[in-house]
């Protein structure tokens, strides 16, 4: 199983059965371009209402502004959720992209980015209970402070830990994706030899964070150059598209 799979990554290398890149190729790159952005819009939407922008805040501060605010709160992360939906349609439009350079590369590919995609908007459902939660600090009696800081605190562990699982299964894809695009100059080779890199560190990040998880604010500070990666390739495939060395590489 190990050789097969050591095989396919050496012909994903070593090139594919045709390099020259079709209508249905270029349209689907600048897809993927498009959803690139519209993820990390998302995601800023939902993480910058219901994390970033409550990080120095105490528990009591942010259960009241969740509180006061529900209707902002769910609808933060109905863009959180949103978000994973674009990873598993992006995923698509990748493996229309890089099926000619190597279709079984290209399936496991897609496959890894599918599972974070279900595995992120599964964890969302320990969010939206400590919304919940956050919404109960209201009524007296029901809980006290402690015990409800304690609930936020376990559903907060448990969503950090199925993302945190997600970014292993994302790193994983993307990190084969990023294979291929070196493989098929479809990409500058600086940028898609970075972007494995930058995918293959994502992955060790989030195995560490899974770990040591009272570490992950300082940790996360590793996944900032996947996220660089990600807007470059986004820019590059929106205003360049595929590189058309590829294809004069293919009929020479």
């Amino acid at each position: 199983m190990v050789g097969v799979f050591a095989k396919q990554i050496d012909n994903a290398y070593r090139g594919g059965e045709n390099m020259s890149i079709t209508p249905e190729q270029r349209t689907y790159a600048r897809l993927a371009g498009i959803l690139f952005l519209a993820k990390l819009v998302l995601e800023g939407g939902g993480d910058g209402v219901t994390i970033l922008a409550h990080g120095g805040e105490c528990f009591a501060e942010t259960a009241r502004f969740a509180a006061e605010n529900a209707l902002l709160w769910r609808f933060a992360l109905l863009n959180v959720g949103l978000a994973w939906i674009v990873v598993g349609i992006q995923a698509h439009a990748l493996y229309v992209v890089l099926e000619p350079v190597n279709k079984r590369l290209a399936q496991l590919a897609l496959v890894l980015r599918l599972g974070a995609c279900f595995v992120g908007a599964a964890s969302l459902m320990f969010r939206v209970a400590q919304a919940r939660l956050y919404t109960a600090s209201e009524t007296e009696g029901l809980f006290t402070t402690e015990q409800l800081r304690t609930l936020v605190a376990v559903s907060q562990r448990a969503a950090g830990a199925g993302v945190t699982t997600a970014w292993m299964f994302l790193g994983t894809g993307s990190t084969l994706f990023f294979l291929m695009f070196l493989r098929s100059r479809y990409l500058p080779r600086a940028l898609a030899g970075f972007g494995i890199f930058t995918s293959a560190l994502l992955v060790a990040m989030a195995v560490v964070v899974f770990v040591f998880p009272q570490r992950t604010n300082e940790l996360k500070l590793f996944g900032v150059p996947s996220l660089l990666t990600e807007v470059a390739t986004a820019l590059w495939l929106l205003l360049k598209g595929l590189h058309p060395r590829a294809t004069a590489e293919a009929t020479a």
